[in-house]
């Protein structure tokens, strides 16, 4: 066997990208909770916490398994490994149906758990960012599996998913930094423009997963915003954290 024939695949301009973007979302996703989850036992916390409850530990537990499998495959594909990318996709379709119904259940949960909403915002209103945004995360997760074979469509889509889901943590990680209000929810739409500007630059078009995925992550990004002050959705959240 010679030399040449061992030799891994030259790693493209295409797979850098997608592979830098989910070490962006990885450690994104880790300063984020770092305070709260992945850190809280290692010194105080920079402001009160409720405690880590079981179905919260889970549910930390899931997602992070997620975001370290999604840079997993990222990696394997800018590698060339596509065959265990390939082994590795029906974990993905477990872990993602088992997220959906943990991360509506613990923001449920979070209605009684004032201290896990931002300060300033009260645990109704913030059930909204949860309750209205795994479903989005979930649908671009499943539809992104569907496109599997499309690998232009189903990278996108899987980035836009990963971007909708920066929400919860930089919500949590930016106003730490002094961010007001509720612009650290709106934040994630930014990490939106690198893919977008890839297309333009590669494709001199923006594809189209990547406008539908943009509209749906700007949707959900701006949605929570609108309605979780109004009457109808606090009635709504505070009939949840009743059942």
């Amino acid at each position: 066997m010679t030399a040449t024939s061992v030799a891994r695949p030259r790693i493209s301009g295409e797979r850098l990208f997608f592979s830098g973007m989910a070490l962006l979302v990885l450690l994104s996703t880790f300063l984020g909770f770092a305070p709260t989850y992945y850190l809280r036992f290692v010194g105080p916390p920079p402001h009160p916490v409720e405690p880590l409850n079981p179905l919260v530990f889970l549910h930390g537990l899931a997602f992070s398994a997620w975001v370290l499998l999604f840079v997993s495959q990222t990696l394997l594909v800018a590698t060339g490994r596509l065959a265990r990318h390939k082994t590795f996709g029906v974990l993905a379709l477990v872990l993602a149906l088992a997220m959906i119904p943990l991360g509506i259940a613990v923001g449920i949960g979070g209605i009684h758990r004032p201290l896990t909403a931002p300060p300033g915002i009260s645990p109704l209103s913030w059930a909204a960012i949860p309750l209205l945004d795994v479903p989005v995360f979930g649908g671009l997760i499943l539809a992104a599996l569907h496109y599997r074979r499309q690998s232009q469509v189903h990278k996108r889509l899987m980035l836009c998913a990963m971007v909708d889901m920066l929400r919860p943590s930089l919500g949590r990680l930016l106003p730490a930094l002094g961010a007001p209000g509720a612009l650290p929810l709106l934040l994630p739409m930014v990490f939106l423009l690198p893919l977008i500007a890839y297309d333009l630059i590669t494709r001199r078009k923006v594809q189209p997963a990547t406008a539908w995925g943009t509209l749906v992550v700007v949707v959900a990004s701006i949605l929570p915003l609108v309605v979780w002050n109004t009457p109808a959705w606090l009635a709504f959240a505070g009939w949840l954290g009743g059942l």
